[in-house]
Order: structure tokens, then sequence, then C-alpha cells
């Protein structure tokens, strides 16, 4: 209730300044759990890691997609409610780029094979249920194009999406060219429009997604999404950008919206705090930073800091796990930080409290930190 009313009040950071000493003196400053190896066995217990890399050999050639400038990705499972409007909104967009829809029909039980049967125009893939990974996987091995594209099947893309997008990338020679969304309800209202900067941007500046988003299709001739792991779209940001970077490619903005992004109340996004399978957002996050010294990726200030706010990222979806679960993440979050990134401070006066809480191992701070922020 506090917590609700500190932020209404619109305060900011000064919230946790106020809260911090009361958290700090109600929690203690140690986690309560302070071995790092027992911490990490807790959470296994409660949920094992996935255990997979995004990091995997070359594709090798591709053949069959010469004639296609973009390849767009689109998975499907069980979206017999939706699967035509996103349908839709793809074959009817109007550009003078060609491009091909690959749709990964992901053992869906539901009419949404049938659905897909009546289309014409599309490329359907069809298999064994292996997961929203699993299917994006797939797509990536059937896309020959230059540069593609995903999109969730509950989604649309917005009138002039392709033209837009395409456009910029051959004007800048971007590796990645990325716009705004609408955010709609399940019957597809608008609740808000999330515009975005034209222009060149930073890794920083980067939406973590991947859909609302070209990209080069050879950044992903070494990599896919993890098996097995929720919250994959943080490879964007751990690597696919990164690598654009390090090839010396753009990443370039267009101040235009590119996608009708639904809400899902079934979705990930909304369940994922009650269940176990959370954790998954602190091992996707140490496993891709691991899977970055495969691609010869340098540690940077810039990703230093997006560590320390994956933090508040992972607290947020955790936070309905239990006082001993949430103290264990802390600890190993801490320990992580201590053998990764010993020595290294950040410049951005907001995360430095975070990054004091995590070195003086004060998850009391820790907690007003993530609930403040």
């Amino acid at each position: 209730m506090v917590e609700k009313l500190l932020r209404k009040l619109g305060l900011g950071h000064a919230a946790y300044r106020l809260a911090a000493p009361f958290y700090a003196a109600k929690y203690g400053k140690g986690s309560g759990t302070e071995d790092p190896a027992g911490a990490m066995a807790l959470l296994e217990s409660t949920s094992p890691k996935p255990g997979s890399s995004c990091y995997i050999p070359g594709r090798g050639e591709k053949e069959g997609g010469e004639a296609a400038q973009l390849d767009i990705i689109i998975p499907a499972y069980n979206v017999e409610k939706y699967i035509r409007r996103c349908l839709d909104s793809v074959l009817s967009q109007e550009t003078a780029y060609s491009f091909r829809v690959l749709v990964v029909d992901d053992g869906s039980t539901d009419s949404t094979g049938s659905i897909l049967d009546s289309y014409e125009g599309i490329c359907l893939i069809r298999q064994e249920n292996k997961g929203f990974s699993g299917a994006r996987n797939t797509g990536l091995e059937h896309a020959s194009a230059e540069y593609i594209m995903f999109l969730d099947a509950d989604d649309e893309l917005c009138p002039g999406a392709v033209e837009s997008l395409m456009r910029c990338a051959r004007e800048t020679g971007a590796a990645i060219v990325e716009g705004g969304y609408v955010e709609t309800d399940t019957e597809g209202s608008v609740i808000r429009r999330h515009p975005h900067p034209q222009g060149e941007m930073s890794i920083s500046q980067c939406q973590g997604y991947v859909w609302g988003k070209l990209i080069l299709r050879s950044l992903f001739d070494n990599a896919a999404f993890t098996q097995g792991s929720w919250y994959q779209d943080s490879i964007i940001r751990q690597v696919i950008c990164p690598l654009a970077y390090k090839q010396g490619n753009k990443v370039v903005g267009v101040d235009l919206p590119v996608v009708m992004y639904r809400q899902n109340p079934k979705g990930i996004t909304k369940t994922s705090r009650s269940r176990n399978k959370s954790l998954d957002s602190l091992y996707i996050t140490m496993q891709l930073f691991e899977d970055r010294k495969k691609y010869g990726l340098e540690i940077t200030r810039e990703y230093y800091d997006y560590i320390l706010g994956m933090a508040v990222l992972t607290y947020s979806r955790t936070r309905q796990q239990s006082d001993e679960v949430k103290r264990a993440i802390f600890t190993v979050y801490a320990d992580f930080l201590d053998k990764n990134f010993r020595g290294w401070k950040t410049e951005n006066g907001k995360l430095a409290c975070l990054e004091k809480a995590f070195r003086e191992r004060d998850y009391g701070s820790y907690l007003a930190y993530c609930r403040l922020h």
C-alpha cells in the first residue's frame, strides 16, 4: 500500500531514498542466504535451468528465397481467434519490396491449422509442438531473405509497416530497423500508442522486443532462440544488437507505428509472476552473458548498466515467489556481479543505489529499489 502511494505521488527516485532506510531496517542488511551455491541449489530445486545456449554453428547457404527481400516469420499455436487478422494485415501490405510469409504451425490443436490451409500466398510449415522458441527457430531455418521480421500470431502489422522499415534499411544500410507500436486490448481497441524516435540509435535505446523490427538475417547465422526458456526476447539486447554494432552496422528507428500489439491476459508477461518458471529471467540473463563470450562481445559500461537494470525486471517477474526464493535470487545475482563485474562502477546515479545494495549485500535496500522503480 505504501509503495503504491509513493509511486502515485510521482516522487520517482526520491521515493526510494525515503523508503530505503525503512526497508533496510525491516528486512535486514544481509540477504539471509549468504551461500551462493546453496542459493542456486534452492532455485534449481524450485525451477530447473533450461540449460540451452543461443549459440549454434553457422546455418550454411540458403536456397529458395532469393526472390524475396524479406521473410516474415509467424509462429502460430492455437490462435484461431486472431490468426486471420494477423495474416490479413501482412498480406495486405502495400510495398515495392518483395516478402515471403513463413507461418510455423507449432502443433496447434484448435482450428488454427484449417484456417491456415485456407490461405494462399503463405509458406506453411507444420511441426510437433516445440514451444515459442522452437517455432521461431524453425522459421529461421527456412528463412533465406536478406532481412527477417518476427510477428506474433495474435498481433498485426500496421499499414505501411513493411514499406517504411525496408525503405529505411535500404536508405541507411542499417542492420536493424525498428518502429513504434500501438497497444490494444484483446478485441483490438487501442489502449495506448508507443511512438519511436527517428534516426540512428545506441544499444541502450533499442527495444528489447523481437517483434516490431527488421533484422539482417545474417545476424542469426550463429544464433537461435534458447530452447525451453521464457523471456527469449533477451537475445535482442544481449546478443543481436551488440553483434550488429560489432560488425560496424547501424541500428535505426522510424517514427511510425509498425505493429498492433495485443495485450494477452494469458501470456507469459501477465501470468509469469506466480509461476516457478519465472526464474528463467535470472537463468537466461546469466546464460546469454556466457554466450556473448562465444561471439567475442566485450563488456561495456552500457552493458553493465543493462545487467543492473535486468535485476529490477527479474524481481518484477518473480515478485510472487516466496521470500526464501527472492532472497536466493538476490544472493545469486550479487555473486554473479562480483564474479563478472568486479571493479565496475556505474555512472548512472539512480543505478548506483542498486549497485551499492548488491555490493553491500543489503537486501532491504534492494527490495526498496525494485519495488519503487
